[in-house]
């Protein structure tokens, strides 16, 4: 005869294994520490994409790890190379993440999508069309809370956008990684500007001639540096260089001081020149011109990368 206290036993024990096997089955949140971990090469860059302290990062992963029983790192010290179980995990994390971003998105609407995205941009886009890209943003996805970083070199924000720490950048159009997601924004024209009187204002003038002032340079590494340096050595001269700094607003009011000249985008200096305070000097060949894009990580979560990046080439678009 099977007595009440064997049947609450036989139920105990139902109860005890289902907790046990729920207790083994991998979590969302555990799944994305190990992607971020991989993808990104460690847990404390994995933690700042995530928004979470590297504590809880490390929890999740070690979590993970206890049930997959199998190592998914080659090295559990380092983090930077997937075992062939880890791999074969990876693989599974990317399609299953793109789903539940999907479904999360769905759940919000098209139009409203609860999420940080950090983005970081030049001192071009923040003078230009960025404040119309904020208000679009509101617009479209109003429980997005759009958080800015300033960084003068495209080179230090796509290093960001590859370690994590940024969600999209929007810098000038190189050669970018395969990791890396590239939108074509505007293209940003550019001149030479001297302080007034310096070249005559209707005549083309020179490399030759345009190099008997020093030039005010940004960074070495800037795109523009290297454009304008290329330009001079196809010349076959050598001008004096200067280091102007990073802001484009400083480099203007040297070249107002007559310290040189320097090759900067007409959109942000055209008041200077409205005021007379600086001359825009025609050249022959012209000054470059920078084709700007948006660029983020190939990730499961990249689907609202490509509807802000269309924002972003709309709003640039009448810069």
């Amino acid at each position: 005869m099977l007595r009440l206290r064997d049947v609450v036993s036989v139920a105990g024990a139902r109860e005890s294994r289902e907790t046990q096997r729920d207790a083994m089955m991998l979590t969302i949140k555990q799944l994305e520490a190990f992607y971020w971990v991989a993808r990104l090469g460690t847990v404390d860059r994995a933690a700042n994409k995530l928004h979470i302290t590297q504590s809880a990062a490390t929890k999740r992963l070690q979590e993970l790890e206890a049930i997959v029983v199998e190592p998914v790192f080659e090295s559990q010290r380092t983090k930077s190379k997937l075992s062939a179980k880890g791999q074969e995990l990876f693989e599974l994390c990317k399609d299953l993440l793109e789903s539940v971003a999907n479904l999360e998105e769905l759940q919000s609407s098209t139009r409203s999508v609860a999420r940080i995205l950090q983005i970081g941009m030049t001192e071009l886009v923040a003078t230009t069309w960025f404040p119309r890209f904020v208000g679009k943003m509101k617009e479209i996805y109003p429980n997005v809370l759009v958080q800015p970083e300033l960084v003068h070199l495209s080179v230090e924000l796509r290093a960001k956008v590859l370690e994590g720490s940024l969600d999209m950048a929007f810098i000038p159009d190189a050669e970018m990684p395969k990791a890396l997601t590239r939108v074509e924004l505007n293209s940003v024209p550019f001149a030479w500007f001297c302080a007034p009187g310096i070249f005559p204002a209707d005549t083309p003038v020179t490399l030759q001639k345009l190099s008997e002032s020093a030039v005010i340079e940004q960074d070495e590494r800037s795109i523009i540096t290297q454009l304008c340096r290329r330009l001079f050595s196809e010349a076959g001269v050598e001008p004096r260089r200067l280091f102007g700094g990073s802001s484009v607003l400083a480099m203007a009011g040297l070249i107002e001081a007559g310290i040189g000249i320097s090759c900067l985008p007409e959109s942000i200096v055209s008041n200077y020149v409205s005021a007379g305070r600086l001359q825009m000097v025609r050249t022959r060949p012209p000054a470059p011109s920078l084709r700007y894009c948006a660029i983020f990580m190939n990730n499961p979560q990249s689907r609202i990368g490509y509807s802000v990046a269309e924002i972003a080439r709309q709003c640039s678009a009448s810069a």
